[in-house]
């Protein structure tokens, strides 16, 4: 984790994904999330723009937060890669873990007949 306050990079448009970045980078070196003052405290920030940054993430789906004083976690790989399908207008049913983004072909019905005279219309010869 870099000492001081992030800045941004071309990669990081907004406070959110700075929060986003120091939550990862915590997560990874400390193994819990970090609490609302020490993401304040890191970004030189003020807690109430924290606490909205927080929120929204997590109505994004990039944070997951459970009960308690460190409960900010990532989502895992399979509810990261339904929320990026679906922000690229793919049809996600997270119960079956399945994605679409097209309607399915309709079902062909074949109605070949050959021509006149061809060997497909001629039985075969019992004589064999």
């Amino acid at each position: 984790m870099p000492e001081g306050p992030s800045r941004l990079r071309p990669d990081m448009a907004s406070f959110r994904l700075l929060v986003l970045d120091f939550v990862a980078a915590y997560l990874a070196k400390w193994g819990q999330g970090p609490s609302y003052s020490e993401i304040a405290n890191h970004l030189a920030a003020d807690r109430y723009r924290v606490r909205w940054a927080v929120k929204r993430l997590v109505k994004q789906g990039r944070l997951v937060q459970q009960p308690g004083p460190r409960g900010l976690a990532m989502p895992d790989a399979c509810s990261a890669a339904a929320r990026v399908l679906a922000e690229h207008g793919w049809a996600v049913d997270a119960p079956t873990k399945t994605a679409t983004n097209a309607p399915l072909p309709r079902v062909v019905v074949l109605d070949y007949h050959p021509p006149h005279g061809s060997p497909a219309e001629f039985e075969p010869s019992s004589n064999a």
